[in-house]
C-alpha cells in the first residue's frame, strides 16, 4: 500500500471547488467590466522633440488669446482614446476607474508663465463608443429640409447658425451627404440672397435660395416654404433625386446624427400621408384642459402626399385680405389645427427627449435623461451652447459619442460636448435607479396625453443620473477645435467666484481661480 502525506480528499475537493468559484467569478466580473467600459488609467510620457512647444502649451495659448482668464488658472488634461465595444446607444456608460485618482491632479497654472510639465497631459483613459458602421453609411439623400429665417439671425454670432447646418448637412469634407436645403430668407436683398447661398454651396450644402419680396409673418412665411418644398421637390424628383420625407424646420433646431433619424423615419411608410412632429424640450409640450399636448416643437416632418395636400386646404390659403389672421400665430399650431380639422390627418409624435408621461422626469435637464439626442431644439437657450462645436467631438468618436454620458467610480460624469461635472454627495447606483424611481413615485399618476396626437415612442432604455445630493460642480464647455491630426481638443470651464471683500479676507486662496479641463479626443488606428 502506497501512502501519500497531504490534505484529506474532502478538504481537496473543497478547496478545488473554491478556487473554481473564484476564477469563475473572477472571469464574470471581468466580463461584465469590458462590457460596461471598464477601463484603466496610462502614464503617457512627453515625447514632444525638445525644444519644440507642447501640443498642450499651443492649445494653452489658444484658449487665453480667445477667452479671459485668471493670472492663475487650474489646469487638468486628459487624452482620451476610444475603443468600439457593445454600448447601448442612449445609456450612461459606468467607467470603474477615478477621474480624479490624485487629489493633486488639477494643476495651478501662471498664465504669463506657465510651466510646460504642469500643461502636458500625462494621464490616458480608454472610453468606450458605440460604432455601427453600416448605420453610420446610411445616405440621406431622400431628406429635404426647409428653414424660414432672417439675414441677421445667420450672420449673428460668427455664423454660428451656418456652422451648425454645416456639421449635419455635409459630410465635413466640402461635400454634400445628399439631404437637401430649401432656405427662405425674410425680405432680404439680392446681395445678401447671393451671399449665403454661395457661402452654404461652398461649405458643401446642397441648397436652394429663395427671399419674400417684403417682411412676413413666419406663419405666413412657413406656408410660403412648404409651396416652395413642393415645387422644388417635384423639378429635382424628374431628376432622379426624389425626397421621401420633407421636414420643416425653425433654425434652431440641430440634427446630431441624420443615420440615427433616417433608422427612426424607416418605421413609417412614407407612401402614406404621414404627418410626423418630433418636440424636444418640455417647454414645447402644452397643457391642454388636463393633458399635454405638442405643435410638433418647430419640427415637422411630412411625406410627399401630405406636402401636396397642405397648399389646397382653405385654411392655409392666404390672400391679402387673410394677412391680419395670421400674425402673431405659431406656423407649425397652424398647421396641426388646418391637418386635423380639414384634412383629418392627425399628428404622430416622436419625443426627441422629454418623456410627456412622465412628470417627474422633467426636474433633469435634457442631457442628463441618458438619451440619445434626435435632434435638439433651442439649443443656444439656456446653456449657450454652441452645437457645431459641441458637436465636433464625433469627428474623433462617431455620432453616439455625441453628449453621452460617461459615470466615474468617483462621481464625476462627462457629458461629452456638453459638460463635466462632479457630485461631492454622490449618485445613486445607476442599477438601483429605476427601482427607486418607481417607489418613489408609485401614486403619481401619468400626465395624460391629448387624444389629437398620436405618441410613438422608441424602445430606447432610458436611464438618467439619480443624483443624491444637491450640490454640484460644472464645467461647461467652453471650447472646441480638430486638430490637422485629427484629434479634437475640448476645453470645459469652470469660472471661478470673483472676489469680495470678505472673500479676501478669509480666502484659501484656490476659491476664486478659474478652472479648466481639456479632453484630447484621439481616434483609435484600426
Amino acid at each position: 500500500m502506497l501512502l501519500f502525506k497531504g490534505m484529506p480528499v474532502l478538504q481537496v475537493r473543497l478547496s478545488y471547488l473554491i478556487l473554481t468559484a473564484v476564477t469563475v467569478g473572477f472571469l464574470f466580473h471581468a466580463t461584465t467590466l469590458h462590457q460596461q467600459g471598464q477601463t484603466f488609467t496610462v502614464d503617457l510620457p512627453d515625447t514632444t522633440p525638445v525644444g519644440d512647444l507642447l501640443p498642450e502649451e499651443e492649445y494653452f495659448e489658444r484658449l487665453i488669446d480667445r477667452y479671459v482668464l485668471t493670472n492663475l488658472t487650474k489646469w487638468q488634461a486628459w487624452r482620451v482614446q476610444t475603443s468600439d465595444k457593445p454600448l447601448t446607444i442612449g445609456s450612461i456608460t459606468n467607467v470603474h476607474t477615478d477621474f480624479q485618482p490624485h487629489r493633486d491632479a488639477p494643476k495651478v497654472i501662471d498664465v504669463s508663465n506657465p510651466s510646460p510639465t504642469d500643461l502636458h497631459a500625462s494621464k490616458g483613459l480608454e472610453l468606450a463608443t458605440y460604432t455601427d458602421e453600416a448605420h453610420d453609411r446610411l445616405y440621406p439623400s431622400t431628406l429635404m429640409f426647409g428653414v424660414s429665417t432672417t439675414y441677421k439671425r445667420i450672420v449673428e454670432k460668427d455664423r454660428a447658425v451656418l456652422r451648425a447646418w454645416k456639421r449635419w448637412l455635409t459630410k465635413g469634407d466640402g461635400t454634400s451627404n445628399g439631404a437637401t436645403l430649401v432656405l427662405m430668407l425674410d425680405n432680404a436683398t439680392e446681395e445678401q440672397l447671393d451671399e449665403i447661398d454661395k457661402e452654404l454651396e461652398e461649405m458643401g450644402v446642397d441648397v436652394y435660395t429663395t427671399s419674400t419680396a417684403e417682411t412676413t409673418s413666419k406663419s405666413r412665411r412657413y406656408y410660403e416654404l412648404i409651396r416652395v418644398m413642393k415645387s422644388y421637390g417635384a423639378t429635382i424628383a424628374a431628376s432622379g433625386q426624389e425626397k421621401h420625407w420633407f421636414a420643416v424646420i425653425e433654425d434652431t433646431v440641430f440634427f446630431p446624427s441624420l443615420s440615427y433619424l433616417q433608422e427612426r423615419l424607416s418605421t413609417y411608410d412614407f407612401s402614406k400621408k404621414l404627418y410626423l412632429g418630433i418636440p424636444s424640450e418640455k417647454m414645447v409640450w402644452n397643457r391642454d384642459g388636463g393633458s399635454v399636448t405638442t405643435y410638433g416643437g418647430g419640427a415637422i416632418f411630412l411625406t410627399k402626399d401630405a406636402v401636396s395636400l397642405i397648399p389646397k386646404l382653405p385654411c392655409l390659403r392666404i390672400d391679402a385680405a387673410a394677412k391680419p389672421s395670421f400674425h402673431g400665430q405659431r406656423w407649425d399650431a397652424m398647421l396641426r389645427r388646418c391637418l386635423e380639422k380639414q384634412a383629418g390627418v392627425d399628428m404622430h409624435v416622436i419625443p426627441a427627449f422629454h418623456p410627456p408621461h412622465n412628470s417627474h422626469e422633467g426636474r433633469l435637464e435634457s442631457h442628463e435623461t441618458g438619451i440619445r439626442p434626435l435632434l435638439l431644439h433651442d439649443y443656444a437657450y439656456p446653456d449657450q451652447l454652441d452645437v457645431g462645436m459641441a458637436h465636433l467631438v464625433t469627428d474623433a468618436c462617431g455620432e453616439a459619442c455625441f453628449m453621452h454620458q460617461y459615470l466615474f467610480h468617483d462621481n464625476w460624469v462627462i457629458t461629452n460636448g456638453v459638460s463635466i461635472s462632479h457630485h461631492p454627495e454622490g449618485l445613486g447606483h445607476r442599477h438601483r435607479h429605476k427601482a427607486l424611481v418607481k417607489e418613489i413615485f408609485k401614486d403619481t399618476q401619468k400626465t395624460p396625453i391629448s387624444d389629437q396626437i398620436v405618441i410613438d415612442e422608441d424602445d430606447v432604455e432610458r436611464r438618467s443620473l439619480n443624483l443624491t445630493g444637491r450640490r454640484r460642480d460644472v464645467w461647461g464647455l467652453l471650447d472646441s477645435v480638430k486638430a490637422s491630426d485629427g484629434t479634437v481638443w475640448q476645453a470645459y470651464m469652470k469660472r471661478g467666484v470673483r472676489s469680495t471683500k470678505a472673500d479676501k479676507e478669509e480666502s484659501d486662496g484656490l476659491r476664486e481661480l478659474d478652472s479648466v479641463i481639456v479632453l484630447i479626443w484621439e481616434k483609435k488606428q484600426r
